[in-house]
């Protein structure tokens, strides 16, 4: 046999199986151990066999029982381990297997508490209690015993002369003996006996030889001190009604079966809790057998044993788990001794009620209460399923469908949170009929979906569901009168890509989905190792950006903008900001600037970018006179406007770096400017009233408004490098440019042209009236040094300079 088909065989076994090396690490655990530790195999292989079994004492070869704590819970087991023989040893040294006899231990636990309880009960029974052995010694002498006749048990119990002590006359005490040594008329007997103290008590003795004698036991009596009847018989009558309110009121079914001459049980009695549990009348089942009465216990294995119990007193219990009989039995928790010779009493509970609320509460565990489809919980369980079911079969297939609702918050703000739970419901709905039955349709929390797929024969399966649930989803939701219409981002994990854990799953299809949400919503994207290493290298740019800030990462580049009048002056700089990464070298502002803004640092690296530039605009104002007007350009984030601290923080910039306000000059996205509000319009008009200037930075690439354009405190429109480098393709585009001049001079704006290569580019917005000028043509973005090198050539004492290209330098240019 081989060792993969031995492997096989031990995990098919329900005992955990390991195996360890010498130095004590596990070198193979089956399922079976992996279940009890709720573990995957490849956590517990190469650790230390004392974190999850106990280490050797040298007793296991013949087994030990030791405790265990398994899953934050002690567990006895009973351990059996022995050292292979030289002959099968490879790499492994030792192997053993575990029983767990939780239950049997806490079997005899109960069992033991229920005869200490039973002990107590009959010690301290109303009721006087002595056995005697076959020598008629006394072998068991009870409390009652002792306060009635003055004696303890330790002054009784084995003592040859205690006879004597209590039958004075021989006569009398021989007629006594007899009577406990032969009893064979079970009719009560009065007994003279006199206690310690001398006092003579009548007590009636009831004597009882065993159908089933307990080793040293030949008989019991139960004495009632008759000295006062009266006092005796009010307390019989106690006994009688505390037996009997234990009968009628006890929440266990009770009935008294009678073992008949011809092997049937019939019943005598039964209270009214078993007519509760049954929901049969018993008063028409009085004398009538197991079968017709108790049929769910009319087995042959069960009425075997009652009838046992009846003749030889062998009490047994049958609980709700773990047995073959249980499946005969149902839900019901049995348990049966002896009443009486011939007649045994069974007491039973229905578990039926106890089990459905364990199915509704472990569905209300594993659902969302919302939509009723599955929650994450239960998502990610089957998840885990199908992640085992790969590993054991190479051609088994599943997908992940990570599915985000676009735009749901604005539903929840403006139709409310009930019109939102009502699209959330039918979303779920179509979900649902979308796939198969048997695929997992979860709800993640929010309005994100998860559709766990599997068992299919070929991966076009997922994207032909993808397809029906954004047919699905196209249909307009009626909710209060009013038709919504939804879209949703996708994405896709398949299979294919090895995943080594749910949240691993349910994080390439989360990616995803993030990826088609940033496409422009309502799409679908695939994961790919690809994208988690994008992934990967953004958050870890993220997590480096408030260190690189500290560390002075960050610097300037200064890009000239040039203003073309009669010659050419210097107007300004366009401050930009670059990142020196210790290990990656420099990083552009495309790739950190979208980072910076999805994770909110770009606020702080505004501000620095503010402070830095003006800082160094200012010191050149003072080295170089010709610079006294020049304007420093700064990009403004959106995110940083809205900010309480907006305006204090300019402001103290501006009065920390000395550069005064008209210097500045603020450039806005064109969409940020479409999307703010008069909070924020008030915060830059403020601004201009201090002399700052703005400008709309790619001007045309945006959803434009004249209207509002008109209500906006701007100083210059930037015409987009895209408009510009089409200049030449067509004659369309260069209407488009025209429209965008003649727009800014009739809101009297000058216009900024960004992108200019060319000497022909510069040509044709200079007819079309363009006046300021930025790009590669006049000089590339440039360091701190250099652009102080540059901006030396634009003294006004030397008079304008006659060309753009005339003080161009290679390293100027593109």
């Amino acid at each position: 046999m081989s060792a993969l088909e031995l492997a096989g065989i031990l995990d098919t076994l329900s005992l955990p199986v390991f195996a360890a090396d010498r130095r004590g690490r596990l070198i193979y655990v089956n399922q079976a151990a992996c279940r009890v530790l709720d573990k995957p195999r490849e956590a517990i292989l190469g650790a230390s066999e004392s974190l999850f079994f106990p280490p050797s004492t040298g007793l296991e070869q013949h087994g030990s029982e030791r405790v265990l704590s398994w899953n934050g819970r002690e567990h006895v087991v009973w351990v059996l381990r022995d050292t292979l023989h030289k002959s099968i040893r490879t790499t492994a040294h030792t192997a053993g297997h575990v029983l767990d006899i939780t239950a049997l231990r806490d079997t005899e636990l109960a069992c033991a508490l229920h005869q200490k309880r039973l002990e107590a009960l009959v010690d301290n029974l109303p009721l006087l209690l002595h056995a005697h052995d076959e020598d008629g010694r006394i072998v068991f002498w009870n409390r009652e015993c002792e306060r009635v006749l003055g004696y303890s048990a330790q002054e009784v119990i084995g003592k040859a002369d205690i006879f004597e002590r209590f039958y004075p006359d021989p006569d009398y005490r021989e007629t006594v003996r007899g009577w406990h040594q032969e009893p064979r008329d079970p009719k009560k007997r009065e007994v003279v006996i006199q206690t310690k103290g001398g006092e003579r008590r009548v007590i009636a003795w009831s004597l009882v030889r065993q159908s089933q004698p307990v080793t040293g036991w030949a008989c019991w009596e139960s004495g009632v001190d008759v000295t006062d009847r009266q006092a005796t018989q009010s307390a019989l009558a106690v006994a009688e009604q505390r037996a009997d309110a234990l009968f009628r009121h006890s929440p266990f079914g009770v009935h008294f079966y009678r073992l008949a001459e011809n092997g049937e049980l019939l019943l005598l009695a039964a209270n009214p809790a078993a007519e509760n549990i049954l929901h049969r009348d018993h008063a028409k089942l009085v004398g009538q057998p197991l079968e017709e009465v108790f049929p769910e216990l009319s087995a042959p294995e069960l009425g075997k044993r009652m009838a046992e119990t009846c003749a030889t007193g062998a009490a047994w219990s049958l609980g709700e788990h773990g047995s073959r009989e249980e499946q005969l039995a149902g839900p019901l928790e049995l348990h049966c001794f002896q009443s009486e010779p011939g007649v045994c009493a069974c007491m039973f509970l229905d578990h039926s009620e106890q089990r459905r609320l364990e199915t509704r509460l472990r569905h209300q565990a594993l659902h969302d209460p919302l939509t009723g489809i599955a929650n994450r919980s239960l998502c990610v369980e089957r998840i885990d399923t199908a992640l085992q079911r790969v590993r054991r079969r190479p051609d088994y297939r599943y997908a992940v469908i990570f599915l985000d609702l676009d735009r749901f918050k604005l539903i929840n703000d403006t139709l409310g949170h009930t019109a939102g739970d009502a699209v959330l419901v039918e979303t779920a709905l179509r979900l649902r009929a979308s796939v198969r039955e048997l695929d997992t349709v979860a709800r993640m929390g929010g309005d994100e979906f998860v559709v766990v797929m599997e068992e299919f024969d070929s991966y076009k399966r997922p994207i032909q569901a993808i397809r029906r649930i954004r047919e699905a989803l196209q249909a307009p939701i009626q909710v209060h009168g009013q038709e919504i219409t939804i879209t949703a981002s996708l994405g896709l994990a398949l299979g294919q890509t090895e995943a080594e854990s749910s949240e691993e799953v349910l994080r390439n299809a989360n990616l995803a989905m993030h990826r088609a949400k940033s496409l422009g919503r309502n799409r679908v994207k695939s994961f790919t190792p690809s994208l988690l290493a994008q992934t990967l290298k953004v958050v870890r740019l993220e997590n480096e950006m408030d260190r690189a800030i500290a560390r002075g990462e960050f610097f300037l580049e200064f890009q000239p903008i040039i203003q073309l009048g009669v010659g050419q002056q210097l107007f300004g700089f366009e401050a930009l900001a670059r990142w020196r990464h210790p290990e990656r070298g420099l990083i552009m502002p495309n790739e950190f600037i979208p980072i910076a803004e999805e994770s909110g640092k770009v606020v702080e690296l505004g501000y620095w970018a503010l402070r830095e530039g003006t800082r160094i605009l200012n010191k050149w104002r003072m080295r170089y006179p010709h610079l006294n007007n020049a304007v420093l350009s700064v990009n403004l984030s959106p995110q940083q406007v809205p900010k309480l601290d907006f305006l204090p923080r300019v402001r103290e910039i501006l009065s920390e770096t000395g550069l005064p306000a008209r210097n500045l000059k603020l450039e806005v996205t064109e969409s940020a400017l479409m999307q703010s509000g008069p909070v924020v319009l008030n915060k830059l008009t403020e601004l201009r009233d201090m002399g700052v200037t703005f400008s709309v930075d790619d001007f045309g690439t945006g959803y434009s408004s004249l209207a509002y354009l008109t209500r906006l405190p701007l100083d210059h429109l930037k015409i987009d490098l895209s408009f510009v480098r089409m200049l030449e393709a067509g004659p369309e585009n260069l209407e488009i440019v025209r429209a965008i001049i003649q727009l800014a001079t009739s809101l009297r704006m000058d216009v900024v042209a960004e992108g200019v290569e060319t000497l022909s580019q510069q040509g044709i917005l200079r007819d079309l009236g363009c006046e300021y000028f930025q790009g590669y043509l006049f000089a590339r973005p440039l360091g701190e040094d250099k652009a102080e090198e540059f901006l030396r050539r634009f003294d006004q004492a030397l008079g304008p300079v006659p060309s753009a290209l005339s003080f161009a330098n290679p390293e100027n240019m593109p």
